[in-house]
């Protein structure tokens, strides 16, 4: 039986090797009239991508394991709150809803909404089905009992992008959700420092997006990756631009767009049916490229068969991996830019074989854009949030090891021991400690809809996404930031 008090346990985002699923569960247990009362939030229920490498047959989708929160009614279980739209943090509730289960009040930004409803009608999720949807915003106040949980904006790739403050007996803890210290961001609201500054004296706890951590300096901000390909087409002196984005991160649609705006570039979108899905619901939610442009450029929602249609300079913006022969020109006057490292490596080399000069991640890093904190951005939050015990989630086991040492030299106070999936804590006002630490599962869901049980195993290498996480180029990042502290301290 557990003791009056705040709980926390990851039950997906802690992961072995990979970063997907995440979910998070909240509990405060209190007496009420000589009962044990529990009231239980989740926030976010996403989907482990790499599924296919867990073996099971027939398998779609895998989440983590919350039917315990919905069986068991003494769980309290009373919303789930969602921090933004990515699959690997809002995709798992389909799969419940697939599987006949009932899911309690959602509470999140109007955009994630309109990604939600999208999803229900791809898996035919009927509307009596559908959970209650509460549109959440910057400011709002939400109570469940005694556990209080207040939204604040986190600049991230996505609109309406949530952190939280959850408080329960004088404990606050700040649920960072994925951000980054981004005021330059296109239509989205920034990071909720102010709030931030006026709460440090009672965060407690720092529940944060450590995704990132092993990179030096500030995140790349949107106003920068804007400026950056403006300098670099100038700089080619290249008419004709190839521009690939990954499809989720539709602040890269918006940036690419605006940079091809500020040079007069005419602008055509081209890509997979996952491209066109997000940009019709950017579309819905409310961005109109062409009454952005004014008439100053001509916008094509489709590629033309025609690239004549385009003009004599124009930028092509999507997630195409690979180009019929007609719309290749004269690589003379041809440029190419690859934002993601891994997703379009048979483009480039299709550009390279045609002779057009191609600019990478590898490249120019500063092209792939971050909707993740860097270690800058956590050491200017930690000097905010001072007192705080800071707990690192969004990465695998393996970057919360290694940047254990650098961490401590970097002054964070890291909770100890470092959470992984299905470890309970108890949260106190002034301590902390582990109270019970269960195997790690995953719910996989089938073609039929059923859910089979299995344990969380490694799964770097396998299954469909055989690229992940480098343990030694973590630790390569680690030391270099590590020698540069001890330089600096004088150690």
């Amino acid at each position: 039986m557990l003791d009056t008090g705040l709980y926390w346990r990851p039950l997906g985002g802690n992961n072995i090797d990979q970063i997907s699923g995440h979910c998070y569960q909240y509990t405060c247990v209190e007496q009420r009239e000589n009962k044990t009362v529990k009231t239980s939030l989740l926030i976010d229920v996403g989907k482990f991508d790499n599924y296919q490498a867990l073996g099971v047959d027939g398998a779609v989708a895998a989440v983590p394991d919350i039917t315990a929160l919905l069986k068991d009614k003494s769980n309290g279980l009373k919303a789930i709150f969602l921090t933004h739209s990515h699959p690997d943090h809002l995709n798992g509730l389909v799969h419940y809803l697939r599987a006949g289960y009932k899911l309690p009040t959602l509470y999140g930004g109007r955009y994630t909404q309109i990604v939600l409803d999208d999803l229900y009608d791809f898996y035919k999720i009927s509307q009596k089905q559908r959970p209650r949807f509460v549109v959440i915003k910057n400011g709002d106040i939400k109570r469940f009992g005694r556990l209080k949980i207040e939204v604040l904006s986190a600049s991230h790739t996505c609109f309406d992008a949530y952190g939280f403050l959850l408080s329960f007996n004088k404990v606050t803890v700040y649920h960072s959700g994925d951000m980054k210290l981004d005021n330059s961001t296109f239509f989205k609201k920034p990071t909720n420092v102010k709030r931030l500054r006026q709460m440090a004296e009672k965060i407690n706890y720092v529940v944060g997006d450590f995704c990132e951590i092993d990179h030096e300096g500030i995140a790349y901000r949107e106003s920068d990756v804007y400026k950056k390909f403006i300098g670099l087409i100038k700089h080619f002196r290249k008419k004709k631009i190839y521009m690939t984005v990954y499809p989720t991160h539709v602040e890269m649609y918006i940036v690419a767009f605006l940079a091809a705006l500020k040079l007069g570039f005419n602008v055509a979108f081209h890509g997979d049916e996952d491209f066109y899905n997000y940009l019709r619901l950017l579309f819905k939610y409310g961005i109109d490229f062409e009454a952005i442009a004014k008439n100053r450029i001509k916008v094509f929602e489709k590629l033309p068969n025609d690239l004549g249609q385009l003009g004599s300079k124009f930028v092509i913006i999507g997630t195409y991996r690979k180009l019929e022969d007609k719309y290749w020109i004269d690589s003379r006057d041809a440029l190419m830019f690859i934002t993601a490292r891994l997703r379009y490596a048979s483009l480039k080399k299709q550009a390279e074989n045609k002779g057009i000069k191609t600019i990478s991640v590898v490249d120019e890093p500063l092209l792939r854009g971050s909707g993740h904190a860097f270690m800058g951005d956590w050491q200017i939050l930690k000097q905010i949030m001072n007192k705080a015990v800071y707990i690192p989630t969004h990465c695998p086991d393996f970057v919360l090891e290694e940047f254990y040492e650098v961490g401590q030299l970097a002054g964070f106070n890291l909770i100890n021991p470092l959470p992984h999936n299905n470890m309970l804590y108890k949260f106190g006002k002034n301590e902390y400690k582990l109270v019970e630490k269960k195997p790690a599962v995953w719910m996989v869901s089938q073609k039929d809809g059923k859910m089979v049980k299995t344990l969380q195993c490694p799964t770097a290498g396998h299954g469909s996404i055989r690229n992940t996480y480098s343990k030694r180029r973590t630790m390569q990042k680690f030391k270099i930031i590590e020698y540069k502290m001890e330089k600096k301290h004088g150690i």
